[in-house]
């Protein structure tokens, strides 16, 4: 790529994008550097103190990330856990995925009682990596009637095959 194809793309990237870019320039070629620099000088975000201050910050929302609110116990079939990810937004440059979550109180794996939605975040991968929230948010209404209707229509397809199973089985 050229350094004007860098520049345009860096142009539709946010601040914290750049700066984010700008932590690891040591991996970027010279021409993506060359671009991250005038982007940053032309949104007059110069210097190493904003790439510092920005560093900090991400220091600190990485140690203050929230314990997983989707485990109260270790047994999967009572307590709360996660469902739903609405508002799903992946960057393929970082890897990373964003969404919005539901806690829910669970009891025999059914979701009975929301708890709270969380915009959550993790490295998307081959196999689950662990999920940063970010935020806790405004209950997420449409998730948790999504949720609560496949957990419904669920329920209702294991009841049908329970009833249906012996009349298969047993058939004179």
């Amino acid at each position: 790529m050229e350094i004007r194809d860098f520049a345009k793309e860096y142009q539709s990237k946010t601040d914290d994008e750049l700066l984010r870019l700008a932590l690891d320039s040591e991996q970027l070629t010279p021409e993506a550097n060359d671009a991250l620099k005038g982007e940053l000088s032309r949104r007059l975000i110069n210097g190493t103190d904003r790439v510092s201050e920005f560093r900090e910050q991400e220091s600190q929302r990485k140690t203050k990330q929230a314990a997983d609110p989707g485990r109260l116990f270790s047994i999967y079939t009572v307590g709360r856990h996660r469902f739903g990810k609405a508002g799903y937004v992946y960057n393929s440059e970082t890897g990373m995925e964003r969404f919005t979550t539901t806690v829910f109180v669970v009891l025999l794996y059914f979701p009975l009682i929301p708890t709270g939605t969380y915009l959550a975040e993790r490295k998307r991968g081959f196999f689950s990596n662990p999920i940063t929230f970010l935020e806790k948010l405004p209950l997420d209404w449409e998730q948790v009637l999504k949720v609560w209707v496949v957990a419904a229509g669920s329920a209702l397809a294991l009841i049908w095959i329970f009833k249906l199973l012996p009349r298969l089985l047993y058939k004179s």
